[in-house]
């Protein structure tokens, strides 16, 4: 019979512990069980035999050569009254679990095997079978018996495969099948009571022993990307994958895994988010191979009543429907190949950017593009055939240029100045030769790393604004 790695790793480890367990065990009666961490031990009765223990204790009757091999004992019968059996969790029968919403926001739909749905709420239960939907800005976080936890963000579907645990031992056997968008797993330890934990999509298997990772699904093929721990990630029905661990992650398509990727550090903000209209405004200091930026808001440290989400450029990602006040922000880079790196979370808080009731530049600001250690890289919002007029300097008022130069097209490049602000403008030339006005003033700050904006042009009168409030 062939046992893989992973089982003779975990029976290495129960065979240790029935040992120091074993001048107590032998002195219990007959038919008696004594829980153990990774699993029991059973005293064997009159009659008893290794065929008619594992029918009892264990998912099959055919697992008594496995607790034959175990207890080294070489036949099936005559087993001495009182003698201990090691039966590992990992065998013993299981029984249903269910856990428990603990938030949620927006509209979430649970659909129950039977086919009937509910929508769902703080507190509702969770079964097996169940098949959860989130749709636009929903999210959903459940908490299972053991302390692990399962969040759902928007515009995702995900079936709870199996949710059980072993008798005796209580360790969890849990399964999600991811069928669109993404899951991300928060799963406690799970070496100490031999539980098992997997994220199944049509292309990949997903199992940890303790550990935080996301499974994602993207145009056919399931991202995993490991925060914490480790992950095997596999092909259905193979045994073997590749292993990943911390701040790794890979792609795995309908036939072939992909290779391990270093995940993107977590990136920072360029400056304190605001909002406008009910939308609110974040800007990240760009990273090296980032493509894109991923921001997540919630009203906890935890990140388990999410808000809103959304993707966008570093200079301007926009989250609708927000209101001013102190949140928690969840920040991520996204790499060229659309793995999304490594999470961090800040405390922030937006207030509202108070505009006066002038009219508006119709150019937008020009924003950092990149981070170069030789060249201050500067773009914006236009026509890749316009022409421009681009100006860096010193000061707000522009008294004191650094820069000046005109370009065709929405690229502007600079070399490097030196540590300090300074505030970047950008102007359209007309095909006559006339200008428009210059767009609101933008603050850039050379550090010895980087070259970053806050995200927030300057208006006229906005510090005495500020000041009103």
């Amino acid at each position: 019979m062939r046992i893989t790695l992973e089982k003779l790793r975990f029976f290495t480890v129960f065979l240790v512990t029935a040992v120091l367990l074993w001048n107590h065990a032998a002195a219990q009666p007959p038919g008696s069980i004594a829980v153990t961490p990774s699993g029991i031990i059973y005293h064997a009765k009159a009659g008893d035999t290794l065929i008619s223990i594992a029918s009892t204790y264990t998912t099959r009757s055919a697992n008594w050569t496995i607790l034959g091999s175990l207890n080294r004992i070489a036949r099936d019968k005559g087993i001495p009254i009182g003698t201990p059996i090691m039966i590992p969790a990992d065998l013993l029968l299981d029984e249903p679990d269910e856990g428990k919403v603990i938030a949620r926001n927006g509209t979430i739909v649970a659909t129950y095997p039977d086919g009937s749905t509910s929508t769902l709420n703080v507190g509702s239960r969770i079964v097996e079978g169940m098949v959860l939907n989130t749709g636009a800005n929903s999210f959903l976080t459940v908490a299972l018996p053991d302390q692990s936890r399962i969040s759902i963000p928007s515009n995702s579907q995900a079936q709870v495969a199996l949710l059980r645990r072993t008798l005796y031992t209580a360790s969890p056997r849990v399964e999600i099948a991811l069928q669109q968008g993404s899951v991300v797993s928060r799963v406690s330890p799970l070496q100490a009571n031999k539980g098992s934990y997997k994220v199944r999509t049509p292309v990949s298997v997903a199992g940890v022993r303790g550990t935080e990772f996301r499974v994602r699904l993207v145009d056919g093929e399931a991202a995993t990307e490991v925060l914490d721990g480790r992950v095997l990630a596999a092909l259905p029905r193979e045994a073997d994958g590749k292993l990943l661990e911390r701040a790794k992650g890979n792609f795995t398509g309908r036939t072939a895994l992909g290779p391990i990727t270093d995940l993107l550090p977590p990136p920072q903000l360029a400056g304190m988010p605001w909002r406008l209209q009910d939308r609110a405004h974040f800007a990240l200091a760009p990273l090296k191979s980032a493509d894109s930026y991923h921001v997540q808001l919630a009203s906890d440290a935890d990140m388990l009543n999410m808000i809103a989400e959304a993707s966008g450029p570093a200079h301007d990602i926009v989250l609708d429907n927000i209101q001013e006040g102190s949140y928690f922000a969840r920040l991520s880079a996204i790499d060229t190949n659309g793995l999304e790196g490594m999470p961090r979370t800040v405390a922030v808080t937006i207030r509202d950017r108070r505009v006066p009731p002038t009219s508006q530049p119709a150019q937008p600001a020009p924003f950092v593009a990149s981070s170069d250690p030789q060249e201050l890289v500067l773009r914006w919002p236009g026509s890749p055939d316009g022409k421009y007029n681009v100006q860096v300097a010193r000061d707000s008022d522009f008294s004191w240029l650094t820069y000046s130069t005109n370009v065709t097209g929405t690229e502007a490049r600079f070399p490097r100045p030196a540590f300090g602000t300074y505030f970047a403008r950008v102007q359209h030339v007309e095909a006559d030769g006339s200008s428009s006005a210059y767009s609101f003033a933008q603050t850039l700050i050379v550090t010895d790393q980087w070259i970053i904006n806050d995200g927030q042009p300057l208006r006229p009168n906005l510090s005495s604004s500020r000041s009103e409030r």
